[in-house]
């Protein structure tokens, strides 16, 4: 019978599987799950061939069991007595050798020379299998301040716009054929604003990302990231001075409960940051001749409007505000949408018409890798260079279609009813 040849499996050692990229681990593993199903197929076939080979046995044996009764009958019906049993015994030990060689090379034999157990392995772990992919620190969702607005693609550093600078309109009642003095006039004005750069930088040895390539990926998606997370902040609280952006807050008026264009102060029984957002918002609509501006969208800060929106109740436990309605699990008060972002302090809220605002972009993000910078060929490092060029417009004109509150709780008791 042939001998049972069984495969060793490919062993590791700690330093080598920490050596080894995700693929190569699972290269690996599919390496020695091959070795191990050879293994069962080959331990398969031997047992099959045993099973065979000791059928041919039992065989031969039953044969011999013939011969050995029709032997027995003969010597019965010839002698009388115990005398036959001793011939029998004899011209069976006669046979022995003959009986050995029917069954030489039908023999199963397994030989147990060790066995192997969990201290053949450095560290059990090592061979543990791995989750796929990395899991990510919590992070502010990027684009979010910047998904509001409508984009202007430019193709040069400056982008020019005119706008209404004054404006009169001086329509009068006058007499049939009489004369009349009129003032009406406009001037107009054209003005540029400049794109601004956002830009990040980072350096990496090429080596490192040749042996882990999945990390050239995760590069490029730190600083990318970077760059989106620093457009947001920018866009909701850039000053506009030196290199910053323009933004949200920059041009946003200060709310001001006695504004004569819509006096609320001291006019709201109970008021609640709903009734301030609600005022800002009238007051918007006001500021634009009740034609112009329609606020859409209110920046709020998210324990804010969980403390002071949602979770507020009457004396007897019941939710009061009935003014918030949910669309697919997104808040909205009288037509606007509300949003929350990290960005937005505590004790503030932005109400404005998003529709007067727009991001003014040279060109989308731009990623860009440099290998000969000082001596970063000699040294397999590489550099990767991701930057953004924009700014945020509102027409001078426009402005007050932004408008903002950075004291929630004293706003809200100006415009309390004592």
């Amino acid at each position: 019978m042939k001998k049972l040849i069984q495969k060793a499996l490919i062993k590791k050692s700690s330093e080598e599987f920490k050596a080894m990229s995700e693929d190569d681990v699972l290269a690996w593993k599919k390496q020695n799950e091959q070795i191990e199903e050879e293994n069962a197929k080959a331990l398969a076939g031997y047992l099959e061939e045993g099973a065979k080979d000791i059928e041919k046995l039992t065989d031969a044996m039953k044969a011999q069991g013939l011969l050995i009764d029709e032997f027995k009958k003969e010597k019965a019906e010839a002698n009388s007595g115990k005398q036959w049993q001793k011939e029998l015994k004899d011209a069976f030990k006669s046979h022995v050798d003959s009986f050995k060689s029917m069954t030489k090379g039908s023999e199963v034999k397994f030989e147990l020379k060790a066995t192997q157990t969990y201290g053949d392995i450095d560290a059990g772990s090592d061979f543990a299998q791995m989750r796929p992919g990395v899991a990510d620190s919590p992070v502010r969702r990027a684009g979010i301040i910047r998904s509001l607005f409508d984009m202007i693609p430019m193709t040069t550093e400056f982008y020019k716009y005119a706008y209404q600078d004054t404006v009169v309109r001086d329509a009068q009642n006058v007499a049939l054929c009489g004369p009349i003095t009129s003032t009406t006039k406009e001037t107009l004005k054209v003005e540029s604003i400049q794109t601004k750069m956002i830009k990040d930088i980072m350096k990496f040895c090429r080596q490192f990302v040749a042996d882990y390539p999945f990390m050239q990926s995760r590069i490029r998606k730190l600083i990318t990231q970077s760059v989106a997370l620093r457009i947001d902040e920018q866009l909701l609280l850039g000053d506009g001075l030196g290199e910053n952006l323009n933004s949200i807050d920059s041009v946003s008026s200060e709310f001001a409960a006695n504004n004569v264009v819509c006096p609320i102060n001291l006019s709201i029984q109970d008021a609640t940051m709903v009734d301030l957002i609600l005022g800002m918002r009238t007051q918007i609509v006001a500021l634009g001749q009740e034609n112009f501006f329609i606020p859409d969208t209110v920046l709020v800060n998210l324990c804010d409007w969980f403390t002071m929106v949602e979770s507020r109740k009457d004396a007897d436990g019941d939710y009061i505000d009935s003014r918030v309605s949910y669309i697919n699990g997104m808040p909205y008060i009288g037509g606007m949408m509300v949003v929350t972002s990290p960005l937005v302090a505590a004790g503030t809220l932005y109400v404005f018409d998003s529709t007067y605002g727009e991001v003014v972009d040279r060109r989308m993000v731009t990623v860009e890798i440099a290998t000969e910078n000082a001596s970063d060929w000699e040294q397999e490092i590489a550099s990767i260079k991701a930057y953004e060029r924009l700014n945020f417009l509102v027409m001078p004109n426009l402005k007050n279609a932004f408008m903002k509150c950075t004291n929630i709780d004293l706003a809200v008791a100006d415009i309390t009813k004592p």
